[in-house]
């Protein structure tokens, strides 16, 4: 016992007085220390970038950034803004990126000819957590080949191919509206749910060739529009973070649940599209099912994507081709479904003069049955529901985060055009200001935001206005097309482009056509041309055409339909209830 007890002292000598311990903590944070300084360095001074304007905090770390993405909630677009205003037309926004302001160089940075090389950056797709999706992919071939399969299934012709889809869930969803009018007419809708209630049948069946019928669901579906939501809102956080992608797809769903129940849907909705592109493929590849696709009476992307010989084996797997999957759904469901709560806000806010206009012009050109199908092509040579469209989208922004592009192959060159000198007179006003060209040597990440050139005034006079008549004219529509920056540009311009526009004017017109507008409920007096409204209004109601009133719900101001937080989708402030609106039938 005594030759034990004696041997305890020893041993905690020899544990804890080693006088190397010390000393490598210290030399380990001398290094440290040391690097930390280079890098500070190199960041401030020696990099490439050292001399582009910008706050000094911003090039030394990405913390700077990550304070108002993700402390401040989708903030940082803003703050580019604000930085534009005080440094001028090009500053860097953290270490190794650079943001450009001049509307003109977003044809340079985007161009259409796809020799021009243009890779994405692993910071800018982390967000999406879905790698292997085109949207994510860094590489510029890589892009260009799976995007090849794709691709087609969003032209023109075949866009025009689908409309029976997109016109029986518009119908679908007319007819619910109508129902509700009649039977919970003092309930007001969320108009955000019902527009992606129909924009996710119409993806899904489009994708899979099964509708998940939204449309009749009591609620829309609203969990899942709230869980692309939420997935978005991560976003911000994986692109800092991005190691938590696969982290949080592995907590048990309970607890995830408790985490974030949004965001547990969200899991559970990328689930579902893997299973649904599993049971496509094993039904392909069986005798059985190999040929059932072709019953189908419109095309179906991932059937004919499975098919493709234009993608190597590797890159038609299931666990790809579902990422796939998962982005054309959350980008075809709330993309263009906030584009139809803009355009509803606004129509209903000037209800006695832009919605009147859309109106008359609608009865006037097309037929008095509502049912009767109406050709793409013809809805879309209606001026004003056109220029309608339009400013809705240009206000609804599209992707509302920026877009960063490096050149890999090519010095791009950047000198103010004569548009950048006019919005930037304070900042550019020597002649070696407007005159200097900045060299962006190849490899560097430079970024440019839609919102900027959407939202700027030298281009579009009074830019948060809704404003249709800005459109009118064959010429002046050309030149404001030319910065209709919301579907991006250049070869990775957005795929569903067309298919959006294809809702918005189906929609559009067959609402429209049998619903009108009136006084927003508890706002006070109609404005100014009530008395030429009611005239047409009466006159439609007579004819049979107008089945019922909408009207924006008390408290509904247009915060509710303006971005105030960038989740690379636009969102309104925190605590808005959405754009509801009052549904009567007659």
């Amino acid at each position: 016992m005594a030759s034990t007890t004696a041997f305890l002292p020893r041993l905690t000598t020899i544990t804890f007085s080693s006088p190397t311990q010390p000393l490598l903590i210290m030399f380990l944070l001398s290094l440290l220390t040391l690097y930390t300084i280079y890098i500070a360095i190199y960041r401030l001074y020696l990099s490439p970038l050292a001399d582009i304007p910008g706050p000094r905090l911003a090039a030394l770390t990405q913390w700077y950034e990550f304070y108002y993405e993700v402390i401040l909630h989708g903030q940082y677009t803003f703050k580019i803004i604000e930085l534009h205003k005080q440094y001028g037309p090009i500053i860097r926004i953290n270490p190794w990126e650079v943001h450009i302001a001049d509307p003109d160089f977003h044809r340079v940075l985007l161009p259409t000819n796809t020799n021009r090389r243009r890779h994405r950056t692993p910071f800018f797709t982390k967000q999406f957590g879905a790698d292997e999706s085109i949207v994510a992919t860094n590489d510029h071939d890589l892009h260009k080949l799976r995007r090849s399969a794709v691709g087609p299934f969003f032209s023109t012709q075949n866009t025009r191919a689908l409309q029976p889809v997109i016109e029986e869930r518009v119908d679908a969803l007319l007819a619910r509206l109508r129902e509700h009018g009649k039977t919970k007419k003092d309930i007001p809708l969320n108009m955000m749910y019902a527009y992606s209630a129909t924009s996710y049948d119409i993806i899904s069946e489009y994708c899979f060739a099964k509708s998940e019928h939204a449309v009749e669901d009591p609620d829309f579906r609203a969990e899942i529009t709230n869980a692309i939501l939420t997935g978005s809102n991560y976003g911000k956080i994986f692109q800092h973070f991005p190691f938590l992608v696969p982290f949080l797809a592995s907590i048990p769903p309970r607890i995830l649940a408790a985490i974030s129940p949004f965001y547990r849907t969200f899991l559970h909705l990328r689930a579902c599209i893997t299973a649904q592109i599993g049971e496509i493929e094993e039904s392909l590849r069986s005798e059985e099912g190999k040929n059932a696709h072709l019953d189908i009476p419109h095309p179906t992307i991932f059937h004919s994507f499975v098919n493709t010989e234009a993608l190597p084996p590797i890159e038609k797997s299931v666990p790809r081709i579902a990422q796939e999957g998962q982005v054309l759904v959350q980008a075809g469901t709330v993309t263009t479904s906030w584009a139809l709560t803009i355009s509803t806000f606004h129509l209903l806010d000037q209800h006695a003069t832009a919605l009147a206009k859309l109106r008359k012009e609608l009865r006037e050109a097309l037929p008095d049955d509502a049912n009767e199908p109406i050709e793409l092509a013809r809805l879309e040579q209606l001026p004003y529901l056109r220029a309608v469209i339009k400013e809705s989208m240009r206000l609804s922004v599209g992707a509302s985060g920026r877009t960063t592009r490096v050149a890999p192959d090519e010095t791009l060159r950047f000198k103010p055009s004569k548009l950048c000198l006019r919005c930037y007179p304070d900042q550019l006003k020597t002649t070696e200001d407007k005159e200097k060209e900045w060299l962006l040597p190849p490899g560097t990440e430079i970024s440019m935001t839609s919102y900027q050139i959407t939202t700027n005034p030298e281009i579009f006079p009074d830019p948060h206005a809704f404003v249709p008549e800005r459109w009118s004219g064959k010429e002046n529509e050309m030149r404001l097309e030319k910065y209709m920056a919301v579907f991006g540009h250049g070869a990775r311009v957005c795929l569903g482009m067309q298919l959006a526009y294809a809702e918005m004017y189906l929609m559009l017109s067959k609402m429209w056509r049998v619903w009108e507008g009136g006084p927003q409920v508890g706002g006070g007096e109609e404005e100014d041309g009530k008395e030429e409204e009611e005239v047409e209004e009466k006159k439609g109601r007579r004819d049979g055409r107008t089945v019922g009133r909408l009207r924006l719900a008390e408290g509904v101001t247009v915060r509710d339909a303006e971005m105030a937080e960038d989740w690379f989708i636009p969102v309104p402030y925190r605590g808005s209830k959405g754009v509801r609106v009052y549904f009567e039938s007659f």
